[in-house]
């Protein structure tokens, strides 16, 4: 029977922003311990929606997991990627559980891990169906928790249905813990569009939000001349205080409904639509902002409107936008964004300002230009330019077509906004400072700017640099902006660095970065496609495969960035970690630090070897570590570990390490 709390809860979760119908809590917490939920459903990940939740487990391991409901095991798979060590349960309702991230199975399927093992060969196997499923009851113990797979130690669960679809478990188990703290909104980002202004400029901007009273509001309104794109930076907090995905957002404009998504089912498609949801710029796994103008073809998004377009419509005056963020248990968030309608900037007059004292250098070479790209629509600002906007013209020239831009006004000075003539890739400008009708001092800027639409497949090339579009890679006209920049790796660079942007967008369909190889090239397994991560400074290995295009290696790609193929010529480092213990009694564990900086570790490389006699160790690679659990011969006195491995470039390490035990 509910607590009069509990029954409040339930009520405040039905009213905020979910399905009309309740879904029957049906299924019991999968733990003993309650440590509290670490990621949500739907949670953003780098190139997928969180398809479950993960629990926290005191940040150890071995808890005992229970199954949220009556079933039969079905399947196992041990990895020592994803999932790590994986238990999945079929209901009599139809629906899965997925238990990942496991120290162990219990005892009887433990033993057939032995048997698949001593028939296959490998230690490592993948989607195992026993060959008699084993029925177990509701709350009965099938694993224990542990850190296997990606991840540090928690417990990873899943629902799916009879169609394949994941299910929000918060919305299915009946005994969660209790949860008071309600969202936390943090800022809002704008984009403008084309000509629009937000505060009298054009270009990308974030405000801080504050708590006014019960809701999260700004310092003053947002000032909007037409169309632009908003996401709200927001976050969940979980029973114990987490960062987490809420549960529900809800917006509307002067009343009338214009975004509206809940984390309720995900299907393996929804995954393209990751960016739709997510700006892909700025969200992480603590740090969500989430697009609140939604895309044509966002079948996530439940209302049908367009915040972007009735921001667009808005007559002069005073407007605002309502967000409604909720979590799974009903605690809500309210945001008041004020908005007012503005005109843009108007224009000062031609006469109104004299050509200033050169000094050695033209007004054009003194002033900054900042090129902004939103949609299909490219902006150039000349930031604190001193004169009128009249006295300043943009010639766009691009595959046989031009076309003169008019600068306007704005609060930082001056800009230019307009869109592609063509699909060629090289755009020039020419930008030209006026003087009684006479150019009196131009600057040029060269764009390789590649103009994507819905059903059009292209691939462009701009020197060793390609790129392929498939034909729905977006949905919206889309421009993208290339670049060559001065990047140096730590490793020799073969081809690159290509800064390709805006990365705020995820494609929709398979896009593929490559580079032409030079002439003669060797050891092409140590040859990858890398993308630098600019906030560790650093640079990720792609898989990266011989293409289609004779003499290209290829890496597919999510989202644009700044790309090189580079050559991965640094071995793995292996390191003995200190002993818990130099008593041999007491020695249960010994842990081989083993790292790579290039392409990674080559799991199957990897072999130790204790006193001349070969054991079998676990590589996490989230700890870069092996675990050496089962140690035959280690003995008193002197002790020799070697250990073998390679990475994926085929650089080898073979180490021995010396230890003394009493």
């Amino acid at each position: 029977m509910r607590t009069l709390g509990s029954l409040f809860i339930f009520i405040a979760a039905a009213a905020c922003l979910l399905p009309a119908q309740e879904p029957t809590r049906k299924y019991v917490w999968p733990l003993f311990i309650r440590d509290g939920v670490s990621s949500a459903f739907q949670d953003f990940r780098s190139n997928h929606f969180h398809a479950g939740i993960d629990l926290r487990t005191l940040q150890r391991t071995g808890f005992p997991v229970l199954a949220i409901a009556d079933g039969w095991i079905e399947r196992i798979s041990v990895s020592n990627r994803g999932y790590g060590r994986l238990l999945r349960l079929k209901h009599a309702d139809g629906n899965h559980s997925l238990y990942g991230h496991l120290e162990r199975f219990r005892d009887d399927i433990e033993a057939v891990v032995t048997r698949v093992r001593a028939v296959g060969g490998k230690r490592y196997f993948s989607d195992h169906v026993l060959a008699a499923p084993v029925a177990v009851r509701r709350g009965e113990v099938i694993a224990f928790s542990g850190e296997s797979g990606a991840g540090f130690a928690h417990l990873h669960l899943e629902v799916r249905d009879g169609l394949g679809g994941a299910l929000n478990p918060l919305r299915l188990i009946a005994d969660l813990p209790a949860d008071l703290n309600a969202p936390r909104a943090k800022g809002v980002l704008l984009r403008s569009r084309g000509e629009t202004q937000v505060n009298g400029d054009c270009g990308e901007f974030y405000f801080k939000l504050r708590r006014e009273g019960e809701a999260f509001s700004l310092d003053r309104p947002l000032a909007i001349s037409g169309a632009c794109d908003l996401a709200l930076e927001a976050v969940d907090l979980s029973d114990v205080g987490h960062a987490i995905a809420p549960y529900s957002l809800e917006a509307s404009l002067d009343g009338k409904p214009v975004f509206a998504v809940s984390f309720t089912r995900l299907t393996r498609d929804d995954n393209n639509q990751l960016g739709m949801l997510y700006d892909m710029a700025y969200s992480t796994t603590k740090n969500l902002f989430f697009n609140l103008c939604s895309q044509k073809g966002f079948a996530l998004e439940k209302s049908g409107g367009s915040l972007a377009d009735e921001l667009g419509r808005l007559t002069p005056g005073r407007h605002e936008i309502r967000v409604v963020v909720c979590d799974q248990e009903g605690n809500q968030t309210l945001v008041l964004l004020p908005v007012i309608r503005a005109e843009p900037l108007v224009a000062r007059g031609a006469g109104s300002g004299a050509l200033p004292a050169q000094g050695g250098e033209g007004v054009m070479q003194r002033t900054e230009f900042v090129t902004f790209v939103n949609r299909d629509d490219i902006a150039v600002t000349l930031k604190g330019f001193p004169l009128p906007a009249e006295r300043v013209q943009l010639r766009v020239s691009q595959g046989g077509q031009e076309k003169v831009v008019p600068a306007r006004p704005c609060a930082s000075g001056v800009y230019f906004s307009f869109k592609p003539l063509n699909h060629e890739l090289r755009m020039f400008l020419r930008f030209e400072l006026m003087e009684n009708g006479l150019v009196v001092e131009i600057r040029q800027m060269t764009l390789q700017s590649v103009l994507l639409k819905h059903n059009l497949a292209q691939t462009v090339r701009a020197n060793d640099f390609a790129a392929e579009f498939g034909a729905t890679s977006v949905l919206d006209p889309t421009v993208l902006l290339l670049e060559r920049v001065a990047l140096n790796p730590n490793f020799p660079m073969l081809a690159g660095p290509i800064r390709s942007g805006p990365v705020h967008f995820a494609f929709l369909d398979a896009v593929f970065f490559k580079f032409r190889l030079p002439p003669g090239t060797a050891r092409r397994e140590q040859l990858g496609v890398f993308k630098y991560q600019s906030a560790t400074r650093s640079w990720t290995y792609l898989p990266t495969q011989v293409d289609k295009d004779p003499g290209y290696l290829s890496a597919r790609v999510l989202t644009a960035g700044t790309f090189a193929l580079l050559r991965d010529v640094f071995p793995p480092q292996a390191s003995l970690r200190r002993l818990a213990t130099r008593r041999l009694a007491r020695l249960k564990r010994l842990f081989v630090r083993l790292s790579d900086m290039g392409k990674g570790i080559d799991d199957g490389s990897i072999q130790v070897f204790l006193n001349g006699r070969k054991i079998e160790g676990d590589f996490d690679p989230d700890w870069s570590h092996v675990i050496l659990e089962d140690l035959p011969g280690l003995r008193k006195g002197a002790n020799v570990l070697q250990v073998r491995a390679a990475d994926l470039a085929g650089n080898r390490v073979d180490n021995r390490f010396r230890f003394s035990l009493k």
